[in-house]
């Protein structure tokens, strides 16, 4: 929770303790939580930054964790891993090594991925969009692919299977928000009509199993409906903090 959680009272922003006191005053027309020392916050049109103590900070100060400042974690560029062929995204390190049976080596470059989207997501990772379906890239995946003619007489075929198993493509929504272009934290997530969380490595945190849920900036929880018109917190460690109906 960082010490701070994001609040809503009367239409304006603040931050109360883990204790439930207002630490910094309701006067925000909207507020991000913490990264860190530093909030997002704006009063009209005027949007700027402050530290635990509510007061303000040049965007500059920002600086990293150990002198008091923000810990910013920048998502991954999409760009650094993916070009444009053609009006789709493919994979730069696209290249597979085909070893025949007197093992000469051929380096062959291919790949058939045809992705609609790259979206910026976490460190390590890249959201993308294929066919209105959803996947996370991992940018330490595998950027060789290595086809034996003795297993694999396609090795073109082959090579694309294994490139698109990089990527599973399983989600039909995914929402999130990312404060001083942090990376996500947590992203909801939808496939069909049910919702869960992920965290920014792809992690399931809250099953796919909710009629519907909204995140709790900064509180590790979600507010999820776990029965029709019924709504309770669970948090991202599993603690639910309402009581199902038992089943007889």
């Amino acid at each position: 929770m960082n010490g701070l959680a994001l609040v809503k009272l009367n239409g304006k922003y603040g931050y109360i303790k883990n204790d439930g006191y207002l630490h910094i005053k309701a006067k925000y027309d909207s507020a991000t939580s913490f990264i860190s020392n530093c909030a997002s916050v704006s009063v009209k049109n005027d949007t700027f930054l402050i530290n635990r103590q509510g007061r303000k900070m040049k965007r500059n100060d920002c600086i990293p964790i150990d002198d008091g400042g923000c810990n910013v974690v920048h998502p991954a560029n999409p760009n650094d891993y993916f070009i444009q062929i053609n009006g789709k995204n493919e994979l730069v390190f696209k290249y597979y090594v085909k070893i025949d049976t007197s093992n000469i080596i051929e380096v062959i470059d291919t790949s058939n991925l045809k992705i609609d989207e790259i979206i910026p997501y976490g460190n390590s990772h890249i959201l993308l969009r294929k066919n209105d379906k959803y996947g996370l890239f991992d940018i330490w995946s595998c950027k060789r692919i290595i086809v034996d003619e003795a297993i694999s007489s396609n090795h073109e075929r082959e090579a694309n299977f294994q490139l698109s198993n990089l990527i599973k493509f399983k989600y039909d929504d995914v929402f999130f928000n990312r404060s001083l272009q942090n990376e996500v934290s947590y992203a909801k997530v939808r496939i069909n009509d049910k919702y869960g969380v992920i965290n920014s490595r792809g992690d399931i945190v809250l099953q796919i199993e909710f009629d519907s849920l909204e995140i709790e900036p900064g509180w590790q929880m979600a507010l999820v409906e776990f029965e029709s018109n019924k709504f309770g917190y669970k948090s991202f460690g599993g603690k639910e903090f309402f009581k199902r109906r038992e089943n007889k």
